[in-house]
């Protein structure tokens, strides 16, 4: 009776470790994915200053 109750134990604690570790994941997930468009807007700028500015130079 005791191996049966550890064994249920140790699943719930297996089901909360994989749930905390999705929504770890999930976030980083979320965080790389507004790097990444913050990234590609600061390229877009970039690209848009230095056109300007090879049209300002003579």
């Amino acid at each position: 009776m005791l191996r049966r109750f550890f064994a249920g134990l140790g699943m719930i604690l297996l089901a909360i470790l994989k749930g905390i570790a999705w929504i770890l994941l999930s976030i980083l997930n979320l965080a790389l994915g507004v790097a990444k468009i913050f990234l590609l807007l600061l390229g877009l700028v970039a690209r848009l200053f230095l056109a300007f500015v090879r049209i300002g130079t003579p």
